[in-house]
Formats: C-alpha cells, structure tokens, sequence
C-alpha cells in the first residue's frame, strides 16, 4: 500500500483494499477477525473518494486490530 500512497494513486489503492477484503481469513466473523472485510471495503471507498486519511485510518484500524493475531495465527498462510 504504501507506494500507492505515496504516490496517490486513488484507483491502485482502491483496488488493493478490494482485494484486502477477499484475503480475510477463513471463517473471519467466527475466528476472531470480525471486522476485516469491512474495514478493506471502508478503506477501498476512501480510496476511491480520495481521502487520504480516511484510508490511513482503515489501515491503521486493521493493523491494530489483526495485525500480532493474524503474525501468530496465520503468518504461514498461503496467500491466495
């Protein structure tokens, strides 16, 4: 994300985030990770709206949230 931010580039960053939300982790909203997708999705129409700090704040929103559990829980995780 960060080269998207820095570069402003709305659409790469809304797209990200879009593909953010398919990434939640198996059973998301009975494993711990309620909020995942609609923090991505809220990022992803910041994104598309342009708003900077609404989408340093759904990052920062997820990071905080997810970020130790997902490292101990699912570090290996393939990524799809």
């Amino acid at each position: 994300m960060t080269p998207r931010m820095e570069a402003k580039d709305w659409q790469g960053m809304a797209d990200a985030l879009d593909r953010a939300a398919t990434l939640a982790p198996p059973n998301y909203a009975t494993t711990g990770y309620t909020n995942w997708v609609s923090i991505a999705k809220d990022g992803a129409n910041a994104a598309r709206a342009a708003d900077l700090e609404a989408v340093k704040a759904a990052c920062r929103g997820c990071h905080e949230q997810y970020k130790k559990k997902y490292r101990a829980e699912m570090r290996s995780r393939p990524v799809p």
